[in-house]
């Protein structure tokens, strides 16, 4: 049975001081000095602990020396430093209650020294296999006297012996690197908050200028993951019917079960998700694999909270681990609350903007048929131009933007022609001279009309103003050429002509789709751009009869 010394406080005098005699002659002097170093050179909170675990070693001459945290929100105490024999391999171990002897330490706040550690239970040995030699840990204190974790060192494999000389070193230093830390810890964590309320100050401003609530989700996921340390986020759409249903993936890759593609179709709520829809809120399940709800795969640690419109749970916003257990921030809770409410707000506003968005277009199409319905022989025109100049600004490559510049200048194309009399517009016969040049200026009051209207872009009105243009600089109203005349104003004057040749008009007959594409071919270097003819023409066509 391997003999425990356990050392109080008041069995170690002059531990605060920072005398020399506090150890051998033959060991490294003036210990307290070296404490008050490591105190005011190390650089951040981890420093701290890699310079206490060197000096450490150094003045106990042990084969190792570890600091082991508390990680509360998982109960295990994380190897956060380590200097010797297999440091690198021990950093960064998690161990569980009763895999270590520093749970001992850990629990009774109390130095500990085992003579042969080999034969107790609880001691870890990072290569597996049991070695002789002795065991010495502290406990790491913070300012208030709070134990924070472990000072340990060994002597595995050596003759080298610990006893309380060695005891009283490690406690001055453990004493000094649990003041350091807790001061790093705090500065960082000052730190830290400032950056995340930085960020969610310009959080804001950029969701308000987004307005598809996948690009606003993804976003805030981005923006979380930034700020939490968490490696993957993932926002679930609620369906009426309480069908969950992946809409937006950032981060790392997720692998499930069950896979991406499986959770991109509606099912039943699962996991976090469900528990979140279950209670209404915030939920955060820091060992995701020990957890006993329903859960899937290839998570270790996740957060997840409701997000809301019109006070209706709409979906649910999750940050995920999945590599290891993550110690979540303390604040990760209200951080993620913060965000949701965020993103709550911006889909309100966005869902307020889609919606006039869409009373905006209907009125468009509306004027736009109410326009073309003083003419009766041209009914539907505005619906079929508008088809085919987005099907023909699609096959051109035009962005989302230009597509919806281009079907608002469709709407809006002859908008001037309410300055045209009916004894004009309605002509059946050949017009005259001073009637053409009336017919011409609508162009020209159809700019002017959607001028002052700041709804309007530029590039509608560019539409309404060039659609009569011709390649060759022949055209109205300002005899533009090539590529003078705007992009969007070229593809609608292909499918505007064409349209027209298609329909019967009081003045002549509907000509057949052969003869109209044939006969855009025949103008494309003149009136027409030939490139965009060509596209058109391509797309028209019809299907060769197979033989």
């Amino acid at each position: 049975m391997a003999r425990v010394v356990v050392l109080k406080a008041a069995d170690l005098p002059g531990v605060v001081s920072a005398g020399a005699d506090l150890h051998r002659a033959s060991r490294t002097p003036k210990p307290g000095v070296e404490a008050q170093a490591l105190v005011l050179l190390a650089q951040s909170s981890e420093d701290v602990f890699r310079r206490c675990v060197s000096l450490a070693l150094e003045i106990t001459r042990a084969t190792t020396s570890m600091v082991l945290l508390h990680r509360p929100a998982l109960d295990v105490l994380e190897v956060v430093a380590a200097s010797g024999h297999l440091a690198e391999e021990a950093t960064g171990r998690r161990l569980r209650r009763g895999e270590a002897l520093g749970w001992r330490v850990f629990d009774a706040g109390e130095v500990q020294i085992v003579e042969q550690a080999q034969d107790t239970a609880e001691a870890y040995f990072v290569s597996g296999r049991p070695q002789p030699g002795m065991y010495l840990g502290v406990p790491l204190l913070d300012p208030e006297g709070q134990v924070l974790g472990v000072l340990s060192a060994d002597t595995t494999n050596t003759t080298e012996r610990l006893d309380a000389a060695d005891a009283q070193v490690l406690l001055l230093l453990g004493q000094a690197a649990g003041v350091a830390y807790s001061r790093w810890l705090a500065l960082e964590h000052a730190q830290v908050t400032a950056r995340q309320f930085e960020r969610l100050a310009t959080l804001t401003p950029e969701l308000d200028r987004l307005t598809q609530p996948e690009e606003i989700a993804r976003l805030a996921l981005q923006a979380l993951i930034d700020m939490s340390g968490f490696t993957s986020g993932a926002v679930f759409a609620i369906d009426p019917q309480g069908q969950a249903t992946l809409t937006v993936l950032e981060g790392e890759a997720y692998e499930g079960p069950p896979s991406v593609a499986r959770l991109r179709e509606p099912h039943p709520p699962v996991g976090l998700v469900a528990e979140v829809l279950r209670t209404g809120s915030p939920q955060l399940v820091p060992d995701y694999l020990g957890w006993s709800g329903p859960r899937v795969g290839g998570i270790y640690t996740a957060v997840a909270a409701p997000l809301r419109s019109r006070g209706q749970v709409v979906g649910v916003i999750g940050l995920m681990h999945t590599r290891h257990r993550h110690d979540a921030p303390g604040e990760i809770m209200t951080l993620l609350g913060m965000v949701a409410a965020r993103i709550d707000q911006a889909l309100e506003r966005a869902a307020g903007l889609e919606y006039l968005h869409q009373t905006r277009e209907a009125a468009l199409r509306a004027l736009g048929r109410v326009l073309e319905g003083r003419d009766g022989d041209t009914f539907g025109h505005t619906d079929r131009v508008t088809t085919l100049a987005l099907k023909l600004g699609e096959a051109l490559g035009q962005s989302p933007e230009d597509l919806q510049h281009l079907r608002w200048g469709a709407y809006l194309h002859d908008i001037g022609k309410v300055a045209v009399g009916d004894d004009v517009l309605r002509k059946p016969g050949a017009l005259t001279a001073g009637e053409r040049r009336l017919m011409q200026r609508h162009v020209v009051v159809g700019d002017d009309m959607l001028r002052d209207e700041m709804f309007v872009p530029r590039a509608v009105r560019e539409v309404v103003r060039h659609h009569h243009e011709r390649w060759d600089g022949s055209g109205y109203p300002d005899q533009l050429a090539r590529q003078a005349i705007p992009l969007l104003a070229r593809i609608f004057s292909v499918v505007d002509v064409y349209d027209a040749l298609l329909s019967e008009r009081p003045y002549k007959r509907a000509w057949p789709q052969s003869e109209a594409l044939a006969e855009l071919q025949r103008c494309a270097g003149s009136q027409f751009d030939p490139q965009i003819v060509e596209v058109f023409v391509e797309l028209e066509q019809p299907w060769p009869v197979s033989r």
